[in-house]
């Protein structure tokens, strides 16, 4: 399974992809929203759209804009 990670000041975020081809967006090991690609699932997270309130109403956050400035884990 593939995975993104995203540490930041205020949670954990996981890209994870699911066995159907969709992708999982979970924050603090708790899943939130499901995506189409795992690109929408990161700019979700920078346009603070994730279902996680504490996130999604932050004035300013460390999340990058683009999947790449994530940490890949091809063996998860």
């Amino acid at each position: 399974m593939l995975e993104y990670r995203l540490d930041t000041e205020v949670a954990k975020f996981v890209i994870r992809s699911e066995p159907l081809g969709l992708w999982d967006l979970w924050v603090d090991e708790m899943p939130t929203l499901t995506f189409a690609t795992a690109e929408d699932a990161a700019r979700a997270v920078f346009v603070q759209n994730t279902g996680y309130v504490v996130w999604d109403q932050l004035i300013e956050h460390s999340a990058p804009a683009e999947l790449d400035g994530w940490v890949e884990d091809k063996d998860a």
